[in-house]
């Protein structure tokens, strides 16, 4: 019924080129067509998978011819190959297919360059040289794949991008398909979701604001690449922005330039599925392009991000949003508004109070909020600008030294002689082979938390450093507040990491970089020669309040 019909199958790897109809599948069906003219057959169907690897099986078109042959009234009882790595280069895969599947359904197996026909093939073909060459063809494989790899590795630690498509907000120079540019269409889109991150907008609240505004999702505005799209902005409403896209967005460290790569890797180079590595297997560069919102700025919105910010329908913020804690349990306060003498008044509780009644009300109203923290901001300030006078005058190069690191090496030179001493001690029976491993456990865990401490101070010392190096922008990024006639959201979240509010309205303001801005003003008293290191009381501000009975919100 069907003697002499053929199908061909072609197969190009994706490594090899991802064009939809490339040379080499050209070729391959140039020869399998020639081939049939010559040997009297006549092909019926073609199927091609162009784009996919030979180390498997799961592609769509061989997927497709399988289902075929299965069928009683097929079209075709010939497959053809250009050669036998083209029909896959896994041997045990490709040997199972020739060797049993095929024969117990019928189907004569071609691979021309191979000179191999299933009809004719005798026992040494099928049983010795075919599985030889599928075993060739596997090792090529292999070897293609470790190449590959060593290959990308190299890439990411040079820091230059390897992937398909570039992240929104960035493109892939045209000189360099490694580098990233700035995509100017889509960057402004960046730093509006950053900005609203640090106006207290949720995630949430972000996305539906995006998609009011008719604004493309980045899945949209990639598609829309070769349809000439010249912006992010569309009249249509609902572009698919969700949470999730947002949260993917502040966490991506490639907006201030670095390049974090290698977060995943295949099994191996048979089996494609992704499993995600560990954090420390990753490769980070930094500085590798330009980043387009600052670093200060990412590192607030994903503090932001970890919050629990406000949001409602109508996209309205607090000036406290994710800033206010309980000074006594932690939590964060929650925002109230009653009526008094027929007005509306803000309060502000704590939110394991409001939900269990764990703990107290905490309760504050706001505008005792702002007007006890307009003070404690000029105090900052003024207390910047002394320290920034003295800091003009250290020497760095012998000034920046962290004393207490020389204290934690001293001592941790000490605990291994300890450590040492152990085995002493018990050859000489002087402790038991049970106090010895407890002993030797305890040093051990000493040892390792001075190692730790004196990395952390090490890299504050390094952090000092630089921020003296570069005094005059920190001057000026300090000055910019003074303008201020009260604090405003921004310079909140810039300058505050959080506030605690106590039982008694006790205010404690716990403000960005505070252990950093303490070692400067550790290392300006010494280069004075001062005694006394006592940090100055504007490190830390408590301010207490007095609570009128009547204010007081009930939640």
């Amino acid at each position: 019924m069907f003697k002499n019909k053929a199908c061909m199958y072609l197969r190009l790897s994706k490594d090899d080129g991802m064009s939809s109809e490339s040379n080499s599948i050209t070729n391959q069906r140039e020869l399998i067509l020639s081939y049939v003219k010559n040997n009297e057959m006549e092909i019926v169907k073609e199927y091609v998978d162009d784009g996919y690897s030979g180390t498997n099986y799961d592609r769509p078109a061989l997927k497709n011819l399988m289902e075929e042959i299965s069928k009683k009234n097929r079209a075709f009882d010939i497959i053809i190959v250009k050669d036998l790595s083209r029909f896959g280069r896994d041997y045990i895969g490709a040997g199972t297919y020739i060797q049993k599947i095929f024969p117990q359904l019928h189907i004569r197996f071609i691979s021309i360059n191979d000179n191999y026909d299933s009809k004719n093939a005798d026992m040494s073909d099928t049983n010795l040289i075919l599985p030889i060459r599928n075993f060739i063809n596997d090792s090529y494989a292999r070897d293609i794949s470790n190449k590959v790899k060593s290959s990308q590795k190299m890439k990411r630690e040079k820091g230059e991008y390897i992937g398909s498509f570039a992240p929104y907000g960035y493109k892939k120079s045209e000189e360099n398909k490694n580098k990233l540019i700035v995509d100017e269409n889509v960057s402004d889109i960046i730093k509006s979701i950053f900005d609203m991150k640090l106006q207290g907008y949720s995630s949430k609240a972000i996305a539906e604001e995006l998609n009011d505004l008719g604004i493309d999702s980045p899945k949209i505005y990639k598609e829309n690449q070769g349809l000439n799209y010249k912006g992010g902005f569309k009249v249509k409403k609902g572009r698919n922005w969700s949470a999730k896209a947002i949260n993917r967005i502040i966490e991506n460290e490639v907006y201030v330039g670095t390049m974090l790569q290698g977060k995943s890797a295949t099994i191996n180079y048979k089996n494609k599925k992704q499993i995600e590595k560990d954090k420390r297997d990753w490769v980070k560069v930094e500085d590798t392009h330009e980043g387009i919102i600052s670093k200060e700025v990412f590192y607030i919105a994903n503090r932001m991000l970890k919050r629990d910010l406000y949001s409602s329908k109508e996209k309205k913020t607090d000036l406290f949003s994710g800033m206010l804690f309980c000074k006594d349990c932690n939590s964060p306060l929650v925002r109230r508004v009653v009526k008094y003498k027929e007005k509306e008044q803000v309060f502000y509780i704590c939110s394991k109070y409001n939900k269990e009644k764990s703990c107290t009300r905490h309760s504050i109203k706001k505008e005792d909020l702002e007007e006890i923290l307009a003070g404690i901001f000029d105090k900052y300030l003024i207390f910047h600008e002394n320290l920034y006078r003295k800091i003009q005058e250290i020497d760095i190069t012998k000034n920046i030294v962290d004393t207490q690191i020389g204290i934690l090496q001293r001592e941790k030179e000490m605990t291994q002689e300890l450590l040492s001493s152990l085995y002493v001690d018990l050859e000489e029976d002087i402790i038991s082979k049970e106090e010895y491993q407890m002993f030797r456990k305890n040093y051990l865990e000493q040892i390792t938390k001075l190692n730790e401490n004196i990395e952390h101070r090490r890299k504050k010392q390094e952090a000092a450093k630089e921020r003296i190096k570069n005094n005059e922008k920190w001057l000026i990024d300090i000055k910019k507040y003074k303008a201020l006639t009260k604090p405003d959201r921004l310079s909140i979240v810039m300058l505050i990491d959080k506030i605690l509010i106590g039982e008694d309205k006790e205010i404690e303001v716990i403000f960005n970089h505070q252990e950093e801005v303490a070692f400067l003003e550790a290392m300006a008293n010494t280069d004075e020669k001062k005694q006394d290191h006592k940090q100055q009381a504007a490190l830390q501000f408590v301010t207490t309040q007095k609570t009128v009975e009547s204010e007081v919100c009930y939640g």
